[in-house]
């Protein structure tokens, strides 16, 4: 009996053996799904697309999102182009800020167009169109396209368009030269002035060469060169310098293209 309680204590003490802990299972938790909205901006338009060169003298640099419901619209070509939502309105248009040029004369400059009343003789712009979706795009500035459902490719038209070219390139040529000598809030009446005279020479002489319809529009006697003439002290040494300055500008712009059809650009190729 004594032995048999020996072995039991040993049994007990001296093994050398751990119970083995079962392992705590894992708790993984369910992940929620994320959810896709559509986009609220172009800032993360960064999937690149091919770029739309429909028409003489437009490049309209393009890019998206995942969701493809945002399309980027940068002008990259030589020409203004015109940009309006599709014709079942499934998309909208924005301002692009963070893609736009940011010094004041070329804000001054399409300031200016915008004010001129030039988009009033554009066809193909429907007339129950709001204006803040006809965005002029000149070179350099850009425009974001956005459709507020999933379903749908953000989607728009543009044209490339003669006068608004020629209206760009002389009031940002005028704004370069006027700027320096005087404020924006100064300068902007008189560019607004000379991109109505710059529609005017179009539709008065259109066979004229784009050099000559700059030389009517800044020439003596008309409105655009008493407005600005008037900045410059009525000087008219100081006004025919600026002109001459401003014409070679001009000079060294792209030649104009006629205006073109409407074309459809979407967010997805």
């Amino acid at each position: 009996m004594l032995l048999a309680v020996t072995a039991g204590c040993s049994a007990a003490e001296g093994s050398s053996e751990v119970p083995s802990v079962p392992p705590t299972p894992s708790i993984v938790l369910p992940q929620t799904p994320s959810v896709v909205k559509p986009a609220t901006d172009c800032v993360h338009s960064t999937e690149a697309l091919p770029p739309e060169s429909q028409a003489d003298g437009v490049v309209l640099t393009a890019s998206t999102d995942p969701s493809h419901t945002s399309l980027l619209l940068k002008n990259t070509g030589s020409m203004s182009v015109i940009v309006m939502p599709d014709a079942s309105f499934t998309s909208r248009l924005i301002t692009a800020p963070y893609a736009n040029p940011t010094d004041q004369a070329s804000r001054s400059a399409l300031i200016a167009v915008n004010n001129s009343g030039g988009l009033a003789g554009v066809l193909d712009i429907p007339a129950f169109m709001p204006k803040s979706q006809v965005i002029t795009l000149p070179p350099l500035w850009a425009v974001c396209v956005l459709t507020d459902n999933l379903k749908e490719i953000a989607t728009a038209r543009y044209l490339q368009d003669k006068p608004t070219s020629a209206q760009y390139f002389m009031t940002k040529a005028l704004a370069d030269q006027l700027l320096v000598k005087s404020g924006a809030a100064t300068t902007q009446p008189t560019l607004i002035k000379c991109a109505k005279g710059t529609v005017d020479a179009i539709k008065t002489h259109p066979a004229l060469a784009d050099i000559e319809q700059y030389v009517a529009v800044l020439g003596a006697g008309s409105p655009c060169r008493n407005s600005y003439q008037a900045l410059l002290h009525s000087d008219p040494d100081a006004a025919d310098q600026l002109a001459s300055t401003v014409l070679n500008e001009l000079q060294s712009m792209p030649r104009l293209q006629a205006s073109s059809d409407l074309v459809t650009t979407r967010a997805r190729t």
